[in-house]
């Protein structure tokens, strides 16, 4: 890349700013990142448009990511109210499937016979999840925000049914794997469109009502997998995603007016780096099975563990070496690990991950299980947990909008939260339901000052172009430590009530038939027909389990307490104005009112002007004023250019730098 030109007393050109501002691309924060519009503003000069080479803008051959479209499109209020009704509609429907088995697996256990492969249930869905998220920023990318999440939601659709429908075990964990795949996409696609039609500043509060949706969403799910194994059957966890899916479908497909991606289906399926993303699910894969396996299935020095461990890690490095050196459009660009704060965000959102999830699926079965709580009165018992996230995430957004500042919530957050799970370790099978509750309403409102704050910090600390891919990476990062806590906390749970077991005077069957099917210990139930405990040996059971959940939670603890270091000496303040928000902003509701006047007969096709043609070889000057009035008008620079009036002002008000790549800039 050539080196930009030397600084001068006078304004630069605007060819002269974007190789100024491409040779900075790993300097500080977003100098690099500003897009260049044509300004609307009165009391600006008009703007011209002429072509422009890539190479005379870079100096050099353009980068591999400038043959992707910007899909930044701001809209107005009215607009994001439109489109987040179907936005909405898809994101609960993925976090209610992300809870909703959690107070199904005991009875899901005992339907299906199989007690000690039910966390699979849960890991299942949450491994190709993780798999895939890394995919899904690029891929939206290339294809586009709303193609990606409506394949995500027919895949969702398909799979849900199939679950509903299984007879074994192991069906119902492989259709939960591929359910797993559309339900990962939804959410981080959600995100990624919401940070395109926001700008960054407004984003906390748009965001906190996704996490506000998010954590209604998960308080719902456990409610309603208590009301369907207690009353009715654990198939309708699955069966109730079939309306919702299908609604989100139809709403998404009426309600999501978002930008055309340039390029035909060849020419984005030859975009996709397919040795990377074989390579990520392939790690991702090995190694959450070797996670998952060792200490409950196999010993941890047994082969089926060290063979997909050794393989996974060996497979990480190939993959970290090839997005390095070789991919034309890497799945996960290596520049976005300079970041400071990213690397903060990552760390403290994987500890994020492993103490929500491991408070959000082993409370319930503290309770069940230690406690001898019903599955309905232990959902009900995770509301004090769940329901603080969306009114604090709500608060925390409008905070970080009015604010600007997001860093001093995101430290609160943690230290509370280690607080909370502090307190949570002193619960054992005598604990009042006050003492239960109490470190979960604390642990609630921490981790929602948490959610929508690290998203916006990691966000703000890089350049708009690299936005998609750091979400998605975050939530790989968040899925990575749901799923790996899982692993680690059935590990734990199993291995410790293993060891109650074997100072009993049971059989090796009575000891498997306890492990396959924990609800034989629940108050009232002291019989079934394979096993006779007595008092004394069901004590010792609950005291066993109460002793593994501790130790659990004695995890989570150590947890939040790294997040709360990795936020504190890491995440670093960046400020959510950027300098062209306002004439993006300004820019997204004149192309509103120019779209309505081409379609009354410009003279130009709104295909053209999507894909940034070039409607006329001559100069043309847009009549600043008038187009920021609205009225779409453009002043020819001379009498001959009345036939490309329209050019300037009906389709495309504002101009990046992936416009400028393609051969449109704007000149000063």
């Amino acid at each position: 890349m050539a080196a930009p030109a030397a600084h001068e007393q006078r304004p630069m050109s605007s060819a002269a700013s974007i190789a100024s501002q491409t040779a900075r691309h790993d300097e500080h924060d977003i100098e690099d990142d500003r897009t260049i519009v044509a300004t609307s503003r009165p009391a600006t000069r008009p703007q011209s448009l002429h072509q422009v080479s890539p190479e005379k803008i870079n100096g050099s051959k353009p980068p591999p990511d400038s043959e992707l479209t910007d899909q930044t499109n701001f809209l107005p209020a009215r607009q994001v109210i439109t489109v987040y009704l179907g936005l909405c509609t898809a994101l609960a429907c993925s976090f209610i499937e992300q809870t909703i088995v959690a107070t199904c697996l005991p009875r899901i256990s005992s339907d299906l016979q199989s007690g000690s492969e039910s966390s699979w249930v849960a890991t299942a869905y949450l491994l190709t999840s993780l798999a895939f998220t890394p995919l899904y920023g690029r891929w939206s990318d290339i294809f586009g925000r709303k193609i990606v999440l409506l394949v995500a939601l027919v895949v969702f659709f398909i799979f849900s049914l199939a679950c509903a429908l299984s007879k074994t075990m192991i069906q119902l964990i492989v259709f939960r794997a591929l359910q797993g795949i559309g339900g990962g996409a939804i959410i981080t696609v959600v995100l990624i469109i919401v940070s395109d039609i926001v700008s960054l500043k407004d984003r906390g509060k748009y965001q906190g009502i996704n996490e506000a949706i998010a954590a209604v969403s998960n308080g719902v799910g456990p409610i309603l997998g208590g009301v369907f194994s207690q009353y009715t059957t654990w198939r309708w966890a699955f069966w109730l995603n079939l309306p919702l899916a299908g609604i989100a479908i139809l709403v998404c497909l009426w309600l999501l007016p978002l930008k055309k991606v340039h390029g035909d289906m060849k020419s984005k399926l030859l975009k996709i780096d397919y040795v990377g993303s074989g390579l990520t699910i392939l790690s991702s894969i090995l190694l959450l099975i070797a996670l998952t396996w060792g200490g409950v299935t196999y010993s941890w020095t047994s082969a089926p563990v060290l063979v997909p461990l050794f393989l996974g890690v060996a497979t990480l490095a190939v993959f970290i070496l090839w997005e390095a050196r070789y991919a034309k459009i890497p799945i996960v660009p290596v520049h976005i690990f300079r970041y400071r704060t990213v690397n903060g965000v990552y760390i403290s959102t994987l500890l994020n991950g492993m103490t929500f999830f491991a408070v959000l699926y082993y409370i319930p079965q503290f309770l069940q299980l230690v406690h001898g709580d019903s599955p309905m009165r232990s959902s009900l018992l995770l509301l004090p947990f769940l329901c603080p996230i969306a009114l604090v995430v709500a608060i925390g957004g409008q905070i970080t909008a009015r604010t600007g500042s997001y860093r001093p919530m995101v430290i609160l957050g943690y230290t509370l939260w280690t607080v909370g799970q502090g307190l949570q370790t002193m619960i054992n099978q005598h604990s009042s339901t006050a003492m239960i509750v109490g470190p979960l309403l604390l642990s609630g409102c921490a981790s929602g000052l948490t959610f929508q704050t690290s998203l916006i910090a990691c966000q703000a600390a890089v350049p708009r172009r690299d936005m998609a891919v750091v979400t998605g990476v975050r939530m790989f990062v968040r899925l990575f430590g749901s799923t790996i806590t899982l692993a680690i906390c059935a590990t734990i749970i199993n291995n410790t009530l293993r060891a109650a077991l074997q100072t009993l005077s049971l059989s090796a069957d009575q000891i498997s038939a306890i492990l396959n099917d924990p609800t034989i210990i629940n108050a009232g139930s002291y019989y079934t027909s394979t096993i006779t405990l007595s008092d004394a040996d069901r004590s010792a059971i609950i005291t066993g389990y109460s002793k593994g959940f501790r130790r659990v939670f004695y995890f989570t603890v150590a947890y939040t307490a790294v997040a709360t270091l990795a936020a504190l000496f890491l995440i670093q303040h960046h400020d959510l104005k950027r300098p062209d928000d306002d004439e993006l902003k300004k820019a997204a509701e004149d192309l509103l009112k120019q779209k309505k006047l081409s379609k009354r007969g410009t003279g130009v096709r709104d295909s053209d002007l999507e894909e940034g043609k070039h409607v006329s070889t001559k100069r043309v000057v847009v009549d600043a004023e008038k187009v920021g009035d609205g009225q779409g008008v453009a002043t020819p620079a001379s009498p001959a250019l009345s036939d490309s009036s329209t050019a300037a002002g009906s389709e495309r008000p504002k101009k990046s730098l992936s416009d400028a790549e393609e051969g449109m800039v704007i000149q000063n």
